[in-house]
């Protein structure tokens, strides 16, 4: 009688202590130990405006954009006049010869012509210094510089839409990161409430043992779960650390940074349909801005490549200076007029070019294109992926509340000697794979409403 009496005990403790793993019951006193401070909570809006401030791809972006500014602002300052100084300075090779016939100077009265005879003068080698001063005005260039200009503009625009690219794909990094910590986190805490409860059990199990009231098998089996929960509970604590340092690295702060997660809510998103998804993404996605405006940086190209036909023309003040030259050659001499550069005859190579260019500009039409077309076939893909999501999730929901019931009801019958418990470990390891794939689908619908949101280009 007194052995059955210390049975029944033992499997009502044992009931207890499974149902505190299980259920996520208050554990009782003596499965509690002292835990340390929790770190900060990190919400998801707190990690993406920090990903948003420090980033690094994402500064590195910001900066392609400034250093596009940059070249338009570079740009705009060839409208003015090129001031230019040139200066050569060294000696002649050779003696120079300078010859001039009789009255090359004119014919004065009363001294007759000047130079009365022909007349040649030798200049030795000596070190001479040259010096030109020049200002030149395009006009025709002008046509040039203003295609210029406005391509810089475009490509400045380039620029921005590839930043908001790269923003939005670091905003979806941090989400799926953030996603993905915060369920490993949360079967962390399961699992080690789980080795709390199970190393309680193992006692009290070793006990009976010890006193002849239970089976070594029983011992055995439950030394066999807690094991397996300590191992997953290292695992799981490992792969938490290293997505900390990924979101960390994502942050762009020390990827040692301590924090815990916040639950995230699931948006839905099923009062969308497919051709309003279209039209939003073929208006917003920066991709696809980006795929038009290459067009026009196609144009404004073939446009500059078509003016090198029209002849530099361009309005020119000029100085030069000379030092140390002898006494035959004036030492300096200013001119102002016009300064022409054309190319009359080129082989046919600016016809060339101007045909590779024409054919750049067809190129990004159909870049265009075929942009627009991936853009609705991704756009309705991930939609129907969203909402496979959601539906998977009250699926997955019933499965867990099955699961908790059927260990109900194994629990019950294990205190009344019904069921053994090998099948109460079955009821709890059924639940167990229930609640992960719960997790799981809760991760499904949190990533692919992130992975939607980045693919309508949402803000």
């Amino acid at each position: 009688m007194e052995e059955r009496r210390a049975a029944m005990n033992r499997c009502t403790i044992q009931a207890v202590a499974i149902g505190c793993i299980l259920w996520g019951a208050p554990t009782p006193a003596w499965c509690k130990e002292a835990k340390p401070a929790a770190a900060p909570i990190l919400t998801l809006e707190q990690a993406v405006d920090l990903a948003m401030q420090n980033n690094r791809p994402l500064k590195t972006a910001t900066l392609e954009v400034e250093k596009a500014e940059d070249t338009t602002d570079a740009a705009r300052t060839r409208r003015f006049p090129a001031l230019n100084i040139l200066g050569i300075s060294g000696s002649r090779l050779s003696e120079s010869k300078f010859e001039f016939n009789q009255g090359a100077f004119g014919t004065f009265p009363g001294i007759g012509p000047v130079p009365g005879a022909n007349t040649e003068i030798k200049e030795p080698p000596r070190w001479s210094t040259f010096v030109l001063a020049s200002a030149i005005q395009p006009l025709t260039p002008l046509l040039r510089i203003n295609e210029g200009i406005r391509l810089s503009e475009v490509t400045e625009q380039v620029a921005q839409e590839q930043r908001r690219e790269q923003l939005h794909a670091v905003v979806n990094q941090v989400k799926r990161g953030y996603f993905q910590a915060q369920q490993i986190q949360t079967a962390l805490e399961a699992t080690d409430e789980a080795i709390k409860s199970l190393q309680e059990l193992d006692r009290i199990v070793q006990e009976q043992v010890t006193q002849r009231k239970a089976l070594r098998a029983d011992s055995l089996e439950v030394k066999t779960r807690l094991a397996e929960a300590t191992h997953r509970a290292v695992t799981l604590d490992s792969d938490l650390a290293s997505q900390k340092e990924r979101l960390n690295d994502l942050l762009g702060r020390e990827v040692r940074s301590e924090f815990s997660l916040e639950p995230v809510s699931i948006i839905s998103t099923s009062h969308l349909d497919a051709e309003t998804v279209v039209t939003r993404a073929l208006q917003r996605r920066p991709s696809l801005k980006t795929a038009r405006l290459r067009v026009q940086q196609a144009e404004h190209d073939k446009r500059i490549k078509a003016l090198h036909y029209v002849p530099d023309l361009s309005v020119i003040v000029a100085h030069a200076q000379a030092v140390n030259i002898g006494q035959v050659l004036p030492t300096q001499i200013s001119v102002a007029g016009f300064l022409l550069s054309w190319e009359v005859f080129d082989w046919g190579r600016k016809q060339r070019e101007l045909a590779e260019k024409r054919r750049a500009v067809d190129q990004t039409l159909l870049g265009v294109l075929e942009a627009e077309a991936q853009v609705a076939v991704e756009e309705r893909h991930l939609l129907r992926n969203l909402e496979d999501a959601q539906s998977l999730l009250p699926v997955k929901r019933l499965a867990q509340e099955a699961a908790q019931e059927k260990l109900r009801v194994t629990m019950n019958r294990y205190t009344q000697k019904a069921a053994l418990l090998q099948d109460v470990l079955q009821a709890q390891s059924a639940l167990a794979d229930a609640n992960h794939q719960y997790q799981q689908a809760i991760l499904g619908v949190m990533t692919a409403q992130a992975d939607f949101e980045k693919a309508i280009g949402e803000e």
